[in-house]
């Protein structure tokens, strides 16, 4: 049931990563949220356009559901620490931040211990740099904001776009990601 329940969810989160790309973006550029939720917001979008993914050696639309993944978790740490800017872009973005509780709940019911690699890659977030551009300048410095824009907008045009069928069919393999975090759980 857990592992149906996380497909179910995923589905959507997946056809959707682009525009749930952007969203994290105005959240990026929100002051009403804490620094360190916009720091870690960058950081998730940096670790999307810079990395092989969030679970080493999956590939397709697989290696993507391991970025939606430290995405959801990054958000979940933004409802904590800025509740009331938070509540705003869930006025804005509900199809992505509505079913965020039980999109956590699932990938805990389906992952079990193996969520801690995943929540081991985003306390990392805050410090990556890419292309000479660091997660905390994204959020205060004018020239390393747009850089991220910039970049974002051409990966979801060069890399990310798929289509339900793409996202149904792989979708399908979900227990390919079990053992490349099985063998990072115990790192």
């Amino acid at each position: 049931m857990s592992r149906e329940r996380f497909i179910e969810l995923m589905t959507p989160a997946l056809i959707r990563f682009g525009q749930d790309l952007k969203s994290l973006l105005r959240i990026v550029e929100d002051p009403e949220i804490d620094d360190q939720s916009r720091v870690a917001a960058a950081g998730a979008l940096m670790h999307v356009i810079s990395s092989p993914g969030a679970i080493p050696g999956v590939r397709g639309v697989l290696r993507y559901l391991g970025d939606a993944l430290v995405i959801r978790l990054v958000l979940r740490d933004v409802r904590k620490r800025s509740p009331q800017g938070f509540r705003k872009h869930l006025e804005e973005s509900p199809e992505m931040l509505d079913p965020l509780s039980e999109e956590l709940e699932a990938m805990r019911a389906y992952l079990g211990d193996r969520v801690d690699v995943l929540e081991k890659a985003v306390t990392k977030f805050p410090t990556l740099n890419h292309q000479g551009h660091q997660a905390a300048a994204c959020v205060d410095n004018p020239e390393s904001s747009t850089w991220l824009y910039d970049a974002v907008h051409e990966a979801l045009i060069d890399e990310i776009d798929f289509d339900e069928e793409d996202v149904v069919r792989e979708l399908k393999q979900i227990d390919q990601i079990l053992a490349p975090l099985d063998s990072r759980v115990s790192r």
